[in-house]
């Protein structure tokens, strides 16, 4: 598949993340491995999860999976992370449902991981949840989770471990010192 590649989004320990262009006009996100990167199975393992996730409606849409190249093509989301959104001042002007809405559509996703055992194992942070804004069939504005970045995923066997659900839970409600539950509860005028 022939693109180019518009901006550098974001450099980890083992990839690049680029917005991309392809042939047809389509804005994607492209995924590779860095050059130094002692990680050589990138395209395998984020393109297997993130199949998997598509395959119960979670994450950013499969384009293209490249193993010789050792890349992951996928569906642009045009968000910020989850982080940045609840310190945003697009979050204080957020009505309480618009919060709740969000949240239950979370809290939908990770259940759905979790009933096939796709442990994500870095949803804790709140970087790897882009927030976008969508309008609804009816016009109203709706804010939107998207799980990104299932490279370090893994199937869970073991049932015992702590899944999405409880990562999550923890992340944005139960931490009780956590600047981000604090923001969430006090949204949602919930007490510990």
């Amino acid at each position: 598949m022939k693109f180019k590649r518009i901006k550098l989004i974001a450099k980890g320990w083992s990839s690049y993340i680029w917005k991309i262009k392809l042939e047809n006009g389509t804005i994607c996100t492209l995924k590779e491995t860095r050059e130094k990167s002692n990680r050589k199975n990138l395209a395998e393992r984020e393109g297997k999860y993130l199949t998997l996730a598509n395959s119960i409606g979670v994450g950013s849409k499969i384009i293209e999976i490249n193993f010789k190249k050792n890349y992951v093509i996928y569906k642009f989301v045009n968000g910020i992370t989850f982080l940045n959104w609840v310190f945003s001042s697009e979050f204080e002007i957020a009505t309480k449902k618009e919060v709740y809405d969000f949240i239950k559509d979370l809290f939908r996703q990770v259940i759905a991981l979790d009933s096939i055992g796709l442990r994500h194992t870095q949803l804790q942070v709140g970087k790897n949840i882009l927030v976008t804004k969508k309008i609804t069939k009816n016009g109203e504005e709706k804010f939107v989770p998207t799980i990104i970045d299932f490279e370090k995923s893994s199937i869970d066997f073991d049932k015992r471990k702590e899944k999405n659900f409880g990562q999550i839970a923890s992340f944005l409600l139960y931490n009780p010192n956590g600047k981000i539950a604090q923001k969430i509860r006090e949204k949602l005028n919930l007490k510990l």
